[in-house]
């Protein structure tokens, strides 16, 4: 039953990035007080909650550096309270190799792979000299950039790590 309200609030965040380019509040709050009151109930609410905050602190890195919106930080420190700690790692690892898949097929699409390459190598140049500072050009914020809705492989990640260990949420 718990991991088919998860299935059902990522698919509707999904749903919503993907269409609106937004993750409703009102979704993310949901889960994020659901999920603790199910671990609360049911048991593995010390690691709901360390989800909850190692989720929040990823997130909000990422939002810091621009890579991510902040309807993706609510999202995965949602999802932190769901699935606890184990299960939001290996969520977050899976949604990490999907959207990697979903950048190379639309860089593929648009044909503009070989830029995809070069701005990678550029960003990660950037990181290592400029620690902590956001990259002026590819980030979220720009309009040109190609861009992706996070929410989408974040609920990819989470419904393969779903199927693959339905007990996880049972077994923290």
């Amino acid at each position: 039953m718990w991991n088919g309200i998860i299935v059902a609030f990522v698919i509707a965040a999904a749903i919503s990035d993907a269409w609106k380019r937004k993750i409703p509040n009102v979704l993310t709050t949901a889960g994020l007080v659901a999920g603790l009151a199910f671990h609360a109930i049911r048991g593995g609410v010390l690691s709901a909650a360390a989800a909850t905050l190692v989720a929040f602190a990823v997130g909000l890195t990422f939002f810091h550096l621009r890579a991510i919106g902040g309807g993706d930080v609510k999202l995965i420190t949602a999802l932190g309270a769901m699935l606890g700690l184990q299960g939001w790692l290996l969520a977050m690892q899976i949604a990490t190799l999907f959207a990697a898949a979903i950048a190379l097929l639309q860089a593929g699409r648009q044909g503009v792979i070989f830029q995809t390459l070069r701005n990678t190598g550029n960003l990660m140049y950037w990181s290592f000299r400029n620690v902590g500072k956001p990259h002026p050009q590819i980030q979220v914020d720009n309009v040109l950039a190609l861009r992706a809705p996070c929410g989408v492989a974040i609920a990819m990640g989470t419904l393969v790590a779903i199927a693959l260990q339905p007990w996880m949420v049972h077994n923290l």
